[in-house]
């Protein structure tokens, strides 16, 4: 099957999956029938990280909620994944009574099945001066009355890091895009036939699609898909995909076929040392371990941004929703109260050490924190103060991730294309969250 083909088979699966997940919510939205929700169970649902750690909440939420029902966490690996099964537990009224979203898909197709949280339970005023500031300000929204209330709460924040070899990259090397396409240059002439960042192509590369909407982000301070111009795009892709080679070839273009059919991707070329640097979120860790990479080599660092004013670095996090449907509302609020006590804060990032702390008076306690027991590398080596941090709104993450990470396959049409996709994504949206126009056609 041709590139273009394969483009088109994945684009026409992504609208319908949309139209599906349209159709969907729009039946149970307007369905009177009786929520499904286990009366004896407590179900909360989670994405990438792993429930099996998750038991500690369990035990001190049951403590602290003073209730025996059974409390069950299910975590899924994908966010992919997770949609598919929260949409159709949803339409069977099966749902949990609490469940995540993320902070890159504001107006959620999922946003209207959930319930703010009373100010009794949490205070809005405190959680703003608790918080950091891109967190409590998606937070917090207000009634007709002009009562605060929360929305949603999150636990955690991540932001893009590259790990690298030490033994062929200086932490120097990274210290803003200018110095890193040196570095890469040096690196290229040195050994031609490795690749010195893994960063370009999106088939295989894990989170290329936040990777590539960073460089977006890093030429100017748009925050949305909607109001991204142009400029923006054709400087950010070509930075992601050329940067360092006049000629178009990023060594990732020749090799993609030949890394396809083996089943390899970046942090296989990593751990093999073919590749010396490679970017993405914290959780990377766990891959880089369980391929056995030396901890004498591996060292980590904030993404580089040009400089201090370029933009804005890209922040990603999950939040806690309650279900509107659930039928424990007062066991759901207490569960969110307890998230934002200091006992939970302390167990989750005890449990999931590569995540930073969406509350300030745990970013001290941070400073300490090694995200993985088998390398020597501290959560906060990843955060500087110099940027400035906020969340990027997709619209519809998953339509938006999968259609960008074909898109960086096509190396020499990925500005055109993205254009096509942005009106497409914003057409979609915006009937999403009308629910109106439904017979517009978007492509």
């Amino acid at each position: 099957m041709s590139r273009n083909k394969t483009i088109l088979f994945i684009i026409w699966g992504i609208i319908l999956f949309f139209a599906v997940v349209i159709i969907l919510i729009m039946l149970f939205s307007n369905n009177s029938k009786k929520w499904n929700s286990s009366k004896d169970v407590f179900s909360i649902w989670m994405v990438w990280d792993s429930a099996e750690e998750a038991q500690d909440f369990v035990d001190w939420f049951k403590r602290f909620a003073n209730t025996n029902m059974d409390v069950n966490i299910l975590s899924f690996n994908s966010y992919d994944e997770y949609t598919y099964a929260l949409t159709y537990a949803i339409t069977n009224w099966e749902a949990p009574d609490i469940f995540v979203l993320n902070s890159n898909e504001k107006n959620s197709l999922f946003e209207n099945q959930t319930v703010w949280i009373p100010p009794d339970y949490l205070n809005p005023s405190t959680i703003r001066k608790e918080y950091k500031d891109f967190v409590s300000n998606q937070l917090i929204s207000q009634s007709d009355t002009w009562t605060e209330f929360l929305l949603w709460l999150p636990i955690w924040y991540e932001t893009l890091w590259v790990f690298f070899n030490k033994r062929f990259v200086k932490r120097t090397d990274l210290e803003n895009i200018s110095s890193l396409k040196s570095a890469v240059a040096k690196l290229k002439e040195k050994s031609p036939e490795n690749i010195p960042i893994a960063i370009w192509n999106g088939t295989t590369l894990d989170s290329s699609e936040d990777i590539a909407t960073q460089f977006m982000m890093s030429q100017s301070w748009d925050k949305n898909i909607e109001s991204l111009q142009r400029r923006s795009v054709q400087a950010g892709l070509w930075d992601y995909l050329y940067f360092w080679d006049i000629e178009w070839d990023n060594k990732y273009n020749s090799r993609l076929e030949e890394m396809k059919v083996a089943n390899q991707n970046a942090i296989d070329l990593f751990s093999e040392w073919e590749t010396y640097m490679v970017a993405w979120y914290p959780r990377l860790i766990n891959k880089i371990s369980k391929k056995w990479f030396s901890s004498n080599y591996l060292e980590a660092v904030p993404f580089p941004l040009g400089w201090a004013s370029s933009g804005a670095a890209l922040v990603n996090y999950n939040y806690f929703v309650v279900n509107k449907d659930s039928a424990k509302w007062d066991l759901a609020w207490k569960f969110m109260s307890y998230v934002s006590s200091a006992d939970w804060i302390k167990i989750f990032l005890k449990a999931y050490p590569y995540y930073l702390p969406a509350a300030i008076a745990f970013e001290k306690e941070a400073e300490s924190q090694m995200i993985h027991k088998n390398y020597k590398i501290a959560v906060t080596d990843f955060y500087s103060e110099k940027y400035s941090y906020t969340s990027f709104n997709k619209w519809i993450k998953t339509v938006y991730d999968a259609q960008l990470r074909v898109i960086l396959d096509s190396e020499k049409t990925a500005v055109d294309e993205f254009t096509r996709f942005q009106k497409s994504l914003n057409c979609k949206t915006e009937k999403a969250v009308s629910q109106k126009e439904f017979s517009k056609v978007c492509d």
